[in-house]
């Protein structure tokens, strides 16, 4: 069966689902694990925070450029060869004796990632034709939230389940043989797209960063600012809270992380109730609603879990409204590269938030540093609308070059 005969049984956003859902949730499995198998192999603290740090710069370097190949060589391409080498690297991860190999895995799943990173919704986003695009193209984007949060909670459940019968290892090595079988099932699933000849690599990054450096991208790089804050500080500071709240117990961890995951999701399918036409509003509005929350319960004056299941709501309903704009404001010859790039964007604001966090706990408590990230979030949410009035442009939609009609989906 080939890709134009599955695009007759399971329609395109189906199967663009079904990826981003089991993508993500061997993804989930590898995240709640590898710190225990790090430790478990040797690795001294220090060695595993660099280690991590190295991890994380590697994939900032190449993010942006993976866009760009996707966007010269094809996405579907690009999608099979990083499926694959991300799946090759949670294998070598997971059945590694030594560090050496388990070194050898950490790079190689995070080169895999950078590589697949946002050509599945540039496979289905460029296929969207001009007949209500707006909407088509905020519905593709609400259906990958929902589905990458259903993964989340996918791979939560599937480490409590398989957690009792087998090892930590074992569960990457099984998410790992979970990619590299997607990654086979990539061009049966998946129509191909065409190359661009006569573009360059580096002619097409040089191009995307060249906007979305430029004013016209200024509120939605404030909104992806604000939205990392928070997240950031929603990351840093749940598992510190509920230790000194209810004590340590990593089963309870598990419990609130998978609701906490549940809230994620249930706010981006109740994205759909919201103002399409406005972003530049109403994503300040629900990253604003994101960090109120944790100001509250920091505080003392909202119930801890409750507190944290609302903020992960409103942040689910927050990542909708982000990503459809952006998806509107690419242009379909450089759309993959130009995720990337904001990509790198909100990996550089999380890292630093990530560092002022550490900081201001040290000086200051946690109450107080969420009070204090919460507040710089709302400033860059605010500048949004603000900088939305004086580059009108903006709020409109990229430049398209839409396939021929018989490309398109229903979406």
């Amino acid at each position: 069966m080939d890709a134009d005969t599955a695009s007759g049984a399971i329609p395109l956003r189906n199967r663009y689902a079904l990826f981003t859902l089991f993508s993500v949730s061997a993804d989930f499995v590898y995240g709640a694990v590898f710190v225990t198998v790090l430790l478990h192999r040797g690795v001294e603290p220090w060695a595993l925070g660099s280690m991590l740090a190295a991890n994380i710069a590697l994939g900032m370097v190449l993010e942006a450029p993976s866009g760009a190949l996707g966007d010269r060589y094809g996405h579907r391409r690009l999608l099979c060869a990083g499926l694959a080498a991300w799946g090759a690297g949670f294998a070598v991860f997971g059945s590694a004796e030594g560090i050496p190999a388990t070194v050898l895995g950490l790079a190689l799943g995070v080169c895999g990632h950078s590589l697949q990173s946002g050509t599945l919704t540039a496979i289905v986003v460029n296929r969207i034709g001009a007949h209500d695009r707006v909407s088509r193209v905020r519905r593709a984007a609400r259906l990958g939230q929902v589905a990458a949060r259903g993964g989340s909670v996918l791979g939560a459940a599937s480490v409590l389940v398989g957690g009792s019968w087998a090892r930590a290892d074992t569960l990457v090595l099984a998410a790992g043989a979970s990619l590299v079988l997607l990654a086979a099932l990539t061009p049966l699933c998946f129509p191909p797209d065409r190359p661009r000849p006569g573009a360059s690599v580096l002619a097409i990054l040089r191009s995307s960063v060249a906007t979305i450096a430029g004013r016209r991208f200024w509120p939605l790089v404030s909104l992806t600012v604000s939205t990392g804050v928070v997240m950031a500080a929603l990351i840093m500071s749940w598992q510190p809270l509920l230790l000194d709240a209810y004590g340590e117990d990593v089963r309870r961890n598990g419990l609130v992380l998978l609701v906490m995951t549940l809230g994620l999701m249930a706010g981006a399918a109740c994205s759909r109730f919201t103002d399409r036409l406005r972003p530049q509003v109403w994503g300040p509005v629900f990253a604003v609603a994101t960090g109120a929350p944790l100001v509250l319960l920091a505080l003392g004056w909202l119930p801890l879990v409750p507190g944290l299941v609302i903020s992960e709501f409103f942040l689910g309903v927050t990542g909708v409204v982000s990503a459809a704009w952006q998806q509107l404001m690419y242009s379909d010859a450089n759309r993959n590269t130009m995720f990337s790039a904001m990509a790198v964007v909100s990996g550089v604001t999380v890292a630093a938030t990530q560092w002022c966090f550490g900081w201001l706990w040290e000086v200051g408590g946690i109450p107080a540093t969420i009070c204090v990230l919460v507040a710089a979030s709302a400033v860059a949410a605010l500048l949004t609308p603000l900088s939305a009035r004086l580059f009108p442009a903006a709020v409109q939609a990229g430049t398209s070059s839409v396939e021929p009609r018989s490309g398109e989906h229903s979406g």
